[in-house]
C-alpha cells in the first residue's frame, strides 16, 4: 500500500515537472520570438506639442499625416510669407531640413527668389486654405491664396497649389523639393513658370 502510494505521488510529481517543463519551453519561445520581433520593429516615437492641435507619430521611415501637413505649413511659410530683407534668412532656416541631395538646388532657388523679390521691391504673403497629404509618397499639396505686395500696396493675389516632397532617413523628415503644381493665373505665365 504505501509502494502504490508512493508510485502515486512520484508519477503525480513526473507529470507535474513535464507540464511545468512544458510551460517553461513554451514561454520561452515566445519571449525569443517577441525579442526577436522587438530587434527588427522600429520605434514609435508619440510628439504632442503645446501650440497644435493633434499629436503626431514617427514610426522607423513613416511618418503620421498630422505630422507631413504640419511640416508642409511650416516649410511654405518659410518660402513664401517673404519680404526682401529675410528670405536669405528663412531660407537658411528651410535649408537646414534640406534633403543633402537637393540642397544646391534649394539654394539656388532661394538666391534666384531673392534677387526677383529685391528688383521687383516685391513681398509675398500666403494664406493655406487646403493640405492633401499622401503619407505613403510622403507628399503634401498645399492650396491657398499667394498674395504680391509692392509697398505695402497688394497687387496680385492667386489661388495656387504648391507640392511639398519629403524624404526620410533613419527617422528624420528632409524637405526633398518644393514646386508650384497649378495656379490660377493666365495660362501662359503659368506654362512659362513651370518649364523653367
Amino acid at each position: 500500500m504505501k509502494f502504490n502510494l508512493r508510485e502515486k505521488r512520484l508519477s503525480h510529481l513526473v507529470l507535474q515537472r513535464n507540464v511545468l517543463a512544458g510551460l517553461s519551453a513554451s514561454l520561452l519561445t515566445i519571449c525569443t520570438i517577441q525579442a526577436a520581433c522587438l530587434f527588427f520593429k522600429s520605434e514609435k516615437t508619440i510628439v504632442a506639442p503645446l501650440e497644435l492641435e493633434h499629436s503626431f507619430w514617427i514610426e522607423g521611415n513613416r511618418f503620421s499625416p498630422n505630422y507631413l501637413e504640419e511640416m508642409a505649413g511650416y516649410y511654405t511659410h518659410l518660402l513664401l510669407d517673404v519680404t526682401p530683407a529675410n528670405i536669405l534668412y528663412q531660407g537658411d532656416v528651410l535649408l537646414r531640413a534640406a534633403e543633402p541631395a537637393s540642397y544646391g538646388t534649394l539654394k539656388q532657388k532661394l538666391f534666384e527668389e531673392s534677387h526677383r523679390l529685391k528688383k521687383e521691391n516685391l513681398s509675398l504673403a500666403f494664406s493655406p486654405v487646403e493640405f492633401q497629404v499622401y503619407p505613403d509618397h510622403l507628399m503634401v499639396d498645399v492650396t491657398g491664396d499667394l498674395m504680391s505686395y509692392v509697398a505695402d500696396k497688394r497687387v496680385s493675389q492667386n489661388r495656387e497649389t504648391y507640392r511639398v516632397t519629403f524624404s526620410s532617413q533613419g527617422s528624420r523628415l528632409f524637405l526633398k523639393g518644393f514646386s508650384l503644381v497649378a495656379s490660377d493665373k493666365k495660362e501662359e505665365e503659368f506654362n512659362d513658370q513651370s518649364q523653367d
